[in-house]
This record gives structure tokens, sequence and C-alpha cells, in this order.
């Protein structure tokens, strides 16, 4: 993992990574900033490695952690915020690659409450606009959408990403999609599209989402013309794996869902979770699951009840985007409100205060033989 990589010239390789830290290591000595340091430098090359080989199951896992944990307690008694918050965004990274999003959640929220109370430096304000958006995207990992749309309220607003409209507004734009505020969205666009395009009109990986995001807002409203522009902007970005096993799998899943089109989506969610979590884990996997339980349940599918059980199991906690199977689900195309697991036809309420995903203008069956329920790239790129 290297932090800020957008910044380098050249990205080292591994082996001059560990070459580099050995060093480090030589000279550090009993200094507490420089020891707190390479075991920063020491977890974010374990975590790097450990992320690289995509298995998160085996004796990796304790010794990445620990690592984490360390670098952690050793920034925290040197008592430079920044330097505590860089080793925070370490193990939040480890938290992810070990499948446990909501303790990267909780990580997140914890290095923006540090920085928070912090006093504003250079330094601070540079992890400040990271770690908002890291709180941002792990809350809608785990569903939150109120609390991410906080964070992502709170990077928007941001002072210093006054003159980068579309830098700020992202998260903003994909958490508000989620929740099914069209009005914010297309308000939010606005300021998107304009500093973008003053901008240079910039293809980086973090705005991907955020583009897709407004388009799917569109195709849900029927706006055929408003679709077809924001597709034409994503298609710039190119085809990258996150798009087609993450972000863009969950936004069309939504949208082909939304037209009835279970089949559709299904096919695709096709891809195992285990077959793709490089690109889902960090914020996709439980709405990846998810989704794909709902398109098999509503697609008839033999496997429904197994993969409603998996997606339940891995978004236990109440805040995750789990399928609604006991609730009815009725949605309008033109608000497109949002129906959570304890509301009921005689009491809608508005996709801006649900914790949940937006639901689609659908009635969900029970499921067969249950009848009568995925590492972002800091600022810079």
């Amino acid at each position: 993992m290297y932090r800020f990589a957008g910044t380098f010239v050249r990205t080292p390789s591994p082996d001059e990574t560990r070459a580099l830290i050995r060093e480090a290591r030589d000279h550090a000595g009993d200094d507490p900033a420089a020891r707190a340091a390479v075991a920063l430098a020491e977890a974010a090359s374990v975590a790097d490695a450990f992320g690289a080989d995509q298995d998160p199951r085996d004796e990796a896992v304790a010794e990445t952690l620990a690592r984490a944990g360390n670098a952690v307690e050793l920034a925290h008694r040197t008592g430079v915020p920044s330097a505590e918050s860089a080793a925070l965004d370490a193990l939040a990274a480890v938290q992810s690659w070990v499948g446990d999003a909501f303790a990267t959640a909780a990580t997140a929220r914890r290095r923006v409450t540090l920085l928070s109370s912090a006093r504003t430096s250079p330094a601070v304000t540079h992890e400040l606009v990271q770690a908002l958006g890291e709180a941002a995207q792990t809350g809608i990992g785990v569903g939150d959408l109120p609390d991410a749309r906080r964070w992502a309220g709170r990077l928007a607003d941001h002072p210093s990403l006054a003159e980068v409209g579309h830098r700020a507004t992202s998260w903003q734009l994909v958490a508000g999609a989620l929740a099914g505020d069209a009005g914010s969205v297309l308000t939010g666009a606005v300021r998107f599209l304009d500093a973008w395009r003053r901008s240079g009109s910039p293809v980086w990986p973090d705005l991907e989402p955020a583009v897709a995001a407004v388009a799917m807002i569109h195709g849900l409203r029927g706006d055929r013309d408003a679709r077809h522009e924001w597709d034409t902007i994503l298609e710039r970005f190119g085809t990258s794996p996150n798009r087609v096993h993450g972000y863009g799998a969950v936004f069309d899943a939504m949208l082909l869902l939304h037209d009835g089109r279970a089949a559709q989506a299904l096919e695709r969610l096709a891809p195992e979770p285990g077959e793709v979590w490089r690109w889902v884990t960090w914020i996709w996997l439980h709405w990846y699951v998810a989704l794909r339980a709902e398109a098999t349940v509503l697609a008839g599918g033999p496997d429904a009840r197994d993969r409603l059980a998996g997606a339940r199991k891995l978004t236990a906690a109440t805040r995750s985007p789990v399928p609604w199977w006991n609730a009815p689900r009725r949605c309008s195309t033109a608000t497109l409100s949002a129906c959570s697991p304890r509301r009921t036809r005689s009491t809608p309420r508005a996709a801006t205060t649900s914790r949940r995903a937006p639901c689609c203008s659908r009635a969900a069956p029970t499921p067969p033989a249950e009848r009568p329920p995925s590492r972002p790239s800091a600022w810079p790129p």
C-alpha cells in the first residue's frame, strides 16, 4: 500500500520498499517518532502484499492485523495526530482486506474524530480530507447512509476543495443516489460536472462511481437523454475491474431490478463474491452480495435460500443493505422513496431518512421454500 501514490513520479517496487524500510529501521534507534514511522511503513508494506495475494484467510491475517495495531499504538504515543491518522489508515486497509467491513468503518470514524479535534495544520488538513472520504466510503459499505452522507457533506463543504467541486462532491453523489435522494443528486451533479469540465475532464478512478451514480438516478427516473449524457461521460473513464465487478455491477443491478429484469440483474452479478472480492471489499461487498441474493430470489433461482442466508450472515448488523423480504416494497419512480424493513405500505418515508438502500417499484415475493429472509485512492488520485 502506498499512501498518496498519485503524487509519486514513479512508484517504487516492493523490493525497493522493503530495502528502504530495512534502512530506516537501522537508523530509527529508540526515537519514538522514527519507530512509529517505521512501524507504519512495515504495516503498510505487509498490508499491500497481503491484499495482493487475494487470500485473506491464511496465517497472514493475524500477523498483518498485529503489525497494523502496533503501528497505531506507537503513533498514538507520539502525540502527533497526523501520524496516528496515517497508522489508522493502514489499519483500516488491513481490516478491509480481512473482510471486516464494520471494523473498517469504525476505524475510519475514529480517524475523523481524531483529526476533527486536532489543531489545524497543513498535515492535519491533508489527512482530514482523505479521512472524510474514507469515512463516507466505509459508511456506504456497511449501509450506514445517514452517516456516510454526513461525512460526504463535510467533505463537499471543505474549504480546501472549493475549486475542485468534482472531487468534493463525488461521494456525496454516490451516497445520495444509494439513499434514493434524486433531488440532492441532480443538484450536486451540476456542481460536479461544471468543476470536472473546468478542470480538464480528468478521468481519475475515484470519480467513476459518482458518474455512474448520477447515470443510475437518471435511469431510475426514466430520463433517457440525461442518462445517455452521463453514460457517455462514464465511457471516457474506460473499463476498469472496479467498474465491471464493483460499483458498476451494483448500480447496473439496481437499475435492472428496478425495471423488473431480475434475470439480467442476476447475470450481471454472476461472479461469486470470492472471485471479485478484491474490487468490492472496501465499499461494495455487502451491496453486491445483498443484490445478488435479491436477484436470485426474484429470478426464482434454485440456490435462492443459500444466497439469502449468506447475505444475511455477511450483513448481520442492522445497518447493512440486506434484502427486505419481510416488508412490502413500493417506490415512486418520481420521488425514488425507499422502504425499510420496519415500514409498511401505510407508512411510507422518504429515502433521505432511511438507513437502507433505495427499493424498487415492485413488491418483493417471499423466497422459494420459505413462503408465509467491493481501497480508494487518496487525493490526489
